[in-house]
């Protein structure tokens, strides 16, 4: 199968988590689509922070469709799963900017993170009955809700996120398999096996030391590396997804500093091309 390759928002955001896109939307839709990807990612903070600004819906869908490029995720909704009442009503409002923005440019998948730490989530059951409330309200904008598991979260795992999507049993929910993720965690390629294929909705591709560096969360967000330029496995995940005949698109998503630094078209032509190399490297669908 031909790939579908997805720059993940922060991969060509030229900023750090935390801060605001240091290149115009314009200009970071234009680095996608001349590098070769067939779809971007946006944060739903960018599209507030735009609409105040002035851009109108109309313009940020003549943007994308002039540039020929489809927005295939959306992110970053957390909170939905917190036993916190306040916690619970910050996350509607962010899920609320999440489906004005897939309403006003079109998207496929809304990402979801829990935002409790590890030894402290709610009851799974509780867990999956919001995350099916989410699911629904997301249905009527279109989307498919995917479940990224964090290693120091409620939900570290894949078999924990995969746990919740099914009990949920939601046609629109899945997972969100992120291979820094993945292999920061717990790597159980047969936990990853007993999902069914459908049902892993998004995948996002990055590599990243053997060893951590430093405490997890800081290096999430600053220390990955692209495709290729670390010493995951992801060759062997690759064809194991491909013998699962999973079908979701790839989103590339790199958090680093030196990501950040370069300039717009090197950073998202270094994405796509090393990411096409290591799909490559992977043999035949």
């Amino acid at each position: 199968m031909t790939e579908r390759l997805v720059a993940s928002y922060w991969t060509i955001a030229g900023a750090l988590v935390g801060r605001p896109a240091r290149w115009p939307f314009e200009t970071r839709v234009l680095a996608a689509a001349d590098a070769g990807f067939w779809g971007i990612g946006m944060h739903y903070e960018d599209y507030v922070a735009m609409r105040q600004g002035g851009a109108s819906d109309a313009d940020l869908r003549r943007i994308v469709k002039g540039h020929g490029v489809v927005v295939d995720e959306i992110e970053f909704l957390s909170g939905w799963s917190s036993e916190d009442e306040a916690s619970r009503a910050k996350a509607r409002e962010a899920e609320d900017a999440l489906y004005a923005l897939a309403d006003a440019v079109g998207a496929r998948q809304l990402n979801a993170g829990c935002s409790e730490l590890l030894g402290s989530p709610a009851p799974i059951e509780r867990v999956a009955e919001r995350f099916a409330a989410v699911c629904d309200r997301a249905q009527s904008h279109g989307l498919v809700v995917a479940i990224e598991f964090l290693p120091w979260s409620g939900i570290p795992d894949v078999a924990t996120a995969w746990e919740i999507v099914r009990a949920a049993g939601a046609a629109n929910g899945g997972v969100l398999l992120d291979t820094w993720h993945f292999f920061r965690g717990n790597p159980d390629l047969d936990a990853l096996r007993a999902v069914p294929p459908e049902r892993i909705v998004g995948l996002q591709i990055n590599d990243g030391p053997a060893a951590p560096i430093g405490e997890i969360r800081d290096e999430t967000r600053r220390g990955r590396r692209l495709p290729g330029e670390g010493d995951f496995d992801l060759i062997g995940l690759i064809r194991t997804l491909r013998e699962m005949a999973v079908d979701a698109p790839w989103g590339v998503e790199v958090m680093s500093e030196l990501q950040a630094s370069l300039p717009l078209p090197v950073a998202a032509r270094a994405a796509l091309e090393s990411t096409r190399r290591v799909l490559g490297e992977a043999g035949e669908a």
